[in-house]
C-alpha cells in the first residue's frame, strides 16, 4: 500500500503500488463509484467508436498531473490529478473521447497482442513510467522505461505524437453523435495546453503536444455545432461533483477538505465531502451521522451505503458492515467491488457461516472482475482460515500473477500443490500459473539481455 492512512481510508478505494523509485511512488486506485461514473460517461462514446464498452479497462491513475492516455490497445489511464482539474462533466468526456479516437484508429495496434497477455503490473510499469516522465520527473521516468520496455514505450510514444488531430477529429464525431457538446472537451485542452508549457524531459514523452492549430479546429467546430453549448446529460453533473468531492475528501487533509467544503454548502457532493474527512480523522460517530443523513437523501443510492459499510467495518462494527455493504449489492448487484467489499467483510465476522458467504461473494466477485489483486488477498484469507491450504496458495499465486511477481508464484504454487489431488481444477490452475509464471521470468531475462 502506498500509505497506511491510504489503504485504510479510501474504503472501497484499492491502492495497488506498480512501482516505486526514489522520486516518487504510482499507483492506481480501485473504487466502485467512481469507476461506475467513467464508465456512464464512456460507454456511449465507446460505442460511437464501435467499441463494446465492457472491452475497455479503465484505470484510475493516482496522481497530481493532468494527463491521461492509452497503453497497450483497449486500456485507458486516467490520473486522479485530471478528474479534480475538471470543473465539468464535459471536460472529463472530452478528454474520453480523444483517447477513444487513438484507440478506434487503431494507433497502438500493434502493442494489442502483447498487452493483452501482460500482468497488470506489468503493463501498468510501462505506461506509468511514461507518465512520471511526462509529469518531470524525468530521472524516474527514464529510468523505469529504460528498465522495463523502452523501444516499445517510444514507439508507441511517436504514435501518439502522428495521430493528435485524427484523435481530435474522432472525438468530435462521437461527442456529436451522442448530442454532446464539445465546449468541455476545449476547455479541458486549454488546461493541458496551459500545463503542457512547463513539461520537461524527453520530448518522445510529450504524449499530448496541444497546437494551436488543434485548439482553433476544435473551437470552429463547436461554434458550428446545432448543439447548445455546454449540453451534457443532466444526470451526469451530481456524479461528477460527487466524484471529485470524493477524491478532494479523500487525497487532501481533512482539515482541508472542511475548509473546501463549509458548513454553509449544502450541496451533496459538500455533504460527502465533510463525511469522508470526518471518517479520515477519524471520528466515526460523526461520519455515521454524516452518511446516514445521505442516505435519507438517496435511500437507494448503492455508493452511500457501500461507504457506510466501510466506515462501519473501519470502527470494528463489521456485523453492520455486512448489513450496510449488503444493501449496496442489493442496489448494484455483480458489482464486483462492492461484492469484494461484502466478501472481505465475512470474511472478519464470526457469524456462523460467514467464511462459506466470504468464499462465495469473493468467488463472484473475482469472476466477474480477476484483475483485482485485493480480491484474491482476501480469498487467500479465506480459504486459509477455512483450512483449504491448496486453494489458499493458488489464490496468493493469482495475486502474485497480477503483481508480476513470478518468484512469488512459483512458491505459492508449490506449497499449494502439496496441499491438493493431482489434476483437480485447483492442481491445473496451479500448473498453467507456473507456466505462466516461468514465461514471466523468460520475459524478464529476455529484457535485460537487451539492455
Amino acid at each position: 500500500m502506498l500509505q497506511r492512512w491510504l489503504s485504510i481510508a479510501l474504503g472501497a478505494f484499492f491502492i495497488a503500488n506498480v512501482l516505486a523509485s526514489p522520486a516518487r511512488a504510482l499507483s492506481y486506485i480501485r473504487d466502485a463509484e467512481i469507476e461506475h461514473t467513467l464508465r456512464e460517461y464512456s460507454a456511449p462514446i465507446f460505442r460511437s467508436a464501435n467499441i463494446p464498452p465492457d472491452n475497455v479497462r479503465i484505470f484510475i491513475v493516482n496522481s497530481p498531473v493532468i494527463n491521461a492516455f492509452v497503453a497497450g490497445g483497449l486500456n485507458m489511464f486516467i490520473h486522479t490529478g485530471l478528474i479534480r482539474a475538471t470543473e465539468d462533466p464535459g471536460m472529463l468526456i472530452g478528454v474520453i473521447a480523444h483517447e477513444t479516437g487513438h484507440i478506434e484508429g487503431t494507433h497502438l495496434a500493434q502493442l494489442s497482442q502483447q498487452s493483452n497477455t501482460m500482468a497488470i503490473g506489468t503493463l501498468l510499469t510501462a505506461a506509468l513510467g511514461a507518465a512520471a516522465a511526462v509529469s518531470g520527473a524525468g530521472d524516474a521516468g527514464a529510468a523505469i522505461i529504460t528498465a522495463g520496455q523502452n523501444a516499445t514505450l517510444r514507439n508507441m510514444l511517436s504514435h501518439y505524437r502522428g495521430n493528435e488531430q485524427a484523435a481530435d477529429q474522432a472525438a468530435l464525431r462521437y461527442l456529436d453523435e451522442n448530442d454532446m457538446s464539445a465546449q468541455g472537451m476545449l476547455k479541458m485542452f486549454e488546461v493541458l495546453r496551459r500545463e503542457s508549457r512547463g513539461a520537461k524531459g524527453d520530448p518522445y514523452l510529450r504524449t499530448h503536444p496541444l497546437t494551436t492549430e488543434r485548439i482553433a479546429h476544435i473551437r470552429n467546430h463547436l461554434n458550428d455545432s446545432r448543439i447548445p453549448k455546454g449540453q451534457i446529460p443532466n444526470q451526469y453533473n451530481e456524479s461528477h461533483a460527487r466524484m471529485v468531492a470524493k477524491l478532494e475528501a479523500f487525497m487532501e487533509p481533512p482539515t482541508k477538505t472542511l475548509a473546501r467544503y463549509p458548513e454553509s454548502n449544502n450541496s451533496l457532493s459538500a455533504h460527502y465531502a465533510r463525511t469522508i474527512a470526518w471518517f479520515r480523522m477519524p471520528n466515526f460517530t460523526r461520519a455515521l451521522e454524516g452518511v446516514d443523513a445521505l442516505i435519507a437523501k438517496r435511500p437507494n443510492d448503492p455508493f452511500f451505503y457501500d461507504t457506510k459499510g466501510q466506515i462501519l467495518f473501519e470502527s470494528g462494527q463489521v456485523d453492520a458492515a455486512i448489513d450496510a455493504y449488503t444493501r449496496a449489492h442489493e442496489l448494484l448487484p455483480g458489482n464486483a467491488l462492492i461484492l469484494t467489499d461484502l466478501g472481505r467483510a465475512y470474511g472478519e465476522s464470526r457469524q456462523p457461516g460467514s467464511l462459506d458467504k466470504a468464499i462465495k461473494y469473493l468467488e463472484e466477485a473475482r469472476q466477474r472482475d480477476n484483475s483485482n489483486a485485493s480480491t484474491w488477498r482476501y480469498l487467500a484469507t479465506a480459504y486459509g482460515k477455512q483450512g483449504q491450504f491448496g486453494k489458499s496458495h493458488v489464490a496468493l499465486a493469482e495475486e502474485a500473477a497480477l503483481l508480476n511477481e513470478p518468484e512469488s508464484m512459483l512458491k505459492n504454487i508449490e506449497r499449494a500443490q502439496k496441499h491438493l489431488a493431482e489434476y483437480s481444477p485447483a492442481w491445473v490452475r496451479a500448473e498453467d500459473l507456473r507456466a505462466q509464471a516461468k514465461q514471466m521470468l523468460r520475459d524478464k531475462e529476455d529484457k535485460k539481455s537487451l539492455l
